[in-house]
């Protein structure tokens, strides 16, 4: 089972920076996972939240802010900014990137840096528009579906999502078996346990017994410590 780095190595460094995405790359994540918008001046920036409250206290949307003022915001809370031009120039390791695009409606100018991109790219879409679009210029097997609803995935699975994102708190709904009956694709799971998505033993092996093919975390320490335990128990049964 893949794991992949939520926000990169998130709980060992700032979340969406590139220090986090490097550092969980090395230790052996097998896919870093960060969010990409753009600023009201149309730079793309690497950020999660489509606000500024949580990390700079400023009640005000990316989408209204220039990158300068967004920059600003946040070194006034002690964080920095990491726009995209800057993740692609500067990311050097192998390790596949997972680009959450936080747009619905992905434009020309966007899809052209992506697929010009010196490193592989998963790309995640949340909406239809959005998997069309980049379906254009990605294999299937390199565009994830990050639903808005459990009942969205044979939508996403038709119009060629060839990764199918479930949350851990759907699997009592579905699993990734329900889907694979249908569709050829991968399930991911993105950890959620009691309102956390750090990720825990106990739901990663309940994704490795669902048949998950990956699942996205936080603490992607604890993730790899997990597998290699797998292993391990592996290997003493063998």
């Amino acid at each position: 089972m893949k794991l992949i780095a939520h926000r990169g190595a998130s709980l060992e460094r700032p979340e969406n920076s590139l220090e986090s995405l490097i550092y969980a790359a090395q230790l052996g994540a097998d896919a870093v996972e960060c969010d990409v918008r753009p600023t009201a001046d149309g730079v793309y920036v690497i950020f999660h939240d489509d606000n500024l409250i949580r990390l700079a206290g400023l009640d005000r949307k990316v989408g209204e802010l220039t990158y300068n003022e967004m920059k600003a915001a946040l070194a006034g809370a002690d964080r920095n900014l990491l726009t995209l031009e800057e993740l692609l120039k500067d990311y050097k390791e192998r390790t596949p990137i997972l680009l959450h695009i936080k747009m619905n409606n992905p434009d020309d100018d966007f899809v052209n840096i992506v697929r010009r991109a010196p490193v592989e790219i998963i790309c995640g879409v949340q909406s239809i528009q959005a998997l069309k679009t980049m379906s254009k210029v990605f294999p299937s097997d390199h565009i994830l579906a990050f639903m808005p609803a459990k009942e969205c995935y044979p939508d996403f699975a038709e119009n060629k999502a060839g990764i199918i994102r479930l949350w851990e708190h759907w699997l009592q709904d579905i699993t990734p078996a329900d889907v694979k009956e249908k569709y050829n694709v991968e399930v991911w799971i993105m950890a959620y346990k009691n309102g956390s998505l750090d990720g825990c033993v106990e739901s990663l092996s309940l994704a490795y017994s669902l048949g998950a093919d990956g699942m996205l975390l936080n603490n992607i320490v604890l993730g790899l410590e997990w597998r290699k335990q797998l292993e391990l128990l592996k290997d003493r049964n063998d």
